[in-house]
């Protein structure tokens, strides 16, 4: 039912959105096993990784991100000399005894690839015109290969320990028991499913109007442990036909060596998004009337006038001359107007008061024309905030048609989020740059 809830959401979200980002990353930095070990200590090696992934934001600040991503990881482990390891076998006269395992120098070379996806929610917000901070937290899930293990020491001592006969065997070469030195092999351990916390943050640049480069760092940590709990599991095998079949098992499985597993990956990351716009508008298409041109006029012969009373008619008065726009109408008429919420591009009840006044200044002055410009703030994208510019400048003409102003006498334009009206370093600053504004020709 949980899973039907947040993939309802996610539809949800993704049907409203206004922006969405692929992304591809390239991620490097200390990735493995931690290990805690009453008897050895491991050591994390450098990892890295690639991956891909899909955000999509609900709001110009928050959004949800997920995808998969591969990553190669390795460590090493030591074992304390002077430990001897112990479990239960049964030899060739199958006879149980106490299988004991003493090292000299023993250590492991691990390594495993691994996929995980992750489930983040992302936070981001300005901090200049082109540069973003961000910040992701949430979980992943973990699916691990095998673990390749390379195991080598300087030397093995292997003995069997019989309690029935309270005897211990160290030379018996022909039936396992005895000295190997110079010991090397290599196996495979499978490792358990786990989940992840996850966070990433850094600065995020606008390279293009759909391009952006993200630089940054991230920590993931498993919750659970990576290995399968063996407790029975020697770190080599017992061979009773002889000291040349002893295999390695590896370390991770026994507790008595290896009391918790976590996985942990941490480093610098870069990646790159690439922004896809939902609901882009075609751009405002403009036509201008081709001039008419009068037909030619051809000579004809004129008949004989013929007298006509001459009749006196009273004269049609001439139309009034247009009003010249004084220099504190036309003050008034490009003071800009303010869209000061995110993404608005409707006229507002204060607006419409001043466009009221501006329509009878320009009713008065018939044959001024304007240009009418839209502006944005820098949220978003440059494409975006050029499609809301002309849409706060179409709502403008719009209302002042609607007040009787010719459509040919408005001229539309977008500015989106360059020439803002004051820098963009605040939210006041931001509101102040939505806006649109009236000039006169």
């Amino acid at each position: 039912m949980k899973i039907k809830i947040v993939i309802g959401l996610f539809l949800l979200y993704n049907l409203n959105t206004n922006a969405q980002e692929i992304n591809i990353k390239l991620n490097g930095g200390l990735s493995g096993i931690l290990y805690d070990s009453p008897v050895g200590d491991g050591e994390l090696k450098f990892g890295g990784g690639l991956g891909v992934g899909y955000t999509h934001f609900f709001s110009n600040h928050w959004g949800i991100a997920t995808g998969v991503d591969f990553m190669y990881n390795q460590n090493s482990f030591k074992l304390n000399d002077g430990t001897t390891i112990s479990s239960y076998e049964v030899d060739d006269q199958t006879s149980a005894f106490e299988y004991q395992v003493t090292p000299k120098n023993y250590k492991e070379d691990q390594h495993f690839i691994s996929f995980a996806i992750p489930i983040l929610l992302q936070y981001r917000t300005m901090m200049a015109s082109q540069t973003q901070w961000y910040l992701g937290f949430g979980g992943k899930v973990l699916f691990p290969g095998k673990q390749t293990v390379e195991a080598s020491a300087s030397e093995l001592q292997l003995s069997g320990y019989y309690p029935d006969l309270n005897l211990v065997i160290d030379d018996l070469p022909s039936h396992g028991f005895g000295k190997v030195t110079n010991w090397q092999d290599k196996t495979t351990v499978s490792l358990e499913t786990v989940f992840l916390l996850s966070v990433e943050t850094g600065l995020n640049f606008k390279l293009k109007d759909n391009l952006q480069l993200y630089t940054g760092v991230y920590a993931d940590y498993g919750l659970t442990d990576l290995a399968q709990d063996t407790p029975n599991n020697n770190i080599v095998s017992y061979s009773p036909s002889g000291l040349n079949a002893v295999e390695a098992k590896g370390v991770i499985g026994n507790k008595q060596i290896v009391e918790e597993s976590r996985y942990f990956s941490a480093g610098i990351q870069l990646k790159l998004g690439f922004m896809l716009n939902k609901n882009k508008q075609e751009p405002v298409k403009t036509t201008v009337a081709e001039p008419k041109t009068e037909a030619p006029v051809v000579a004809t012969k004129q008949p004989d006038p013929v007298p006509q009373k001459i009749v006196e008619v009273p004269a049609t008065p001439a139309p009034a001359k247009a009003k010249e726009v004084t220099a504190d109408q036309r003050a008034y008429i490009e003071k800009p107007l303010a869209f000061e919420q995110v993404g608005n591009t409707a006229v507002s009840p204060q607006l419409a008061s001043r466009l009221d006044e501006i329509a009878a200044i320009l009713k008065e002055s018939n044959t001024t024309e304007v240009n009418i410009t839209g502006y944005t703030c820098n949220i978003g994208t440059e494409s975006r905030n050029s499609e809301i510019g002309m849409m706060r400048a179409q709502a403008v003409a719009d209302y002042l048609k609607n007040k009787g102003i010719e459509t040919n006498r408005m001229h539309l334009f977008s500015k989106g989020q360059n020439e803002p009206l004051v820098p963009n370093t605040s939210n006041t600053n931001k509101a102040l740059n939505r806006r649109v504004s009236i000039n006169l020709e």
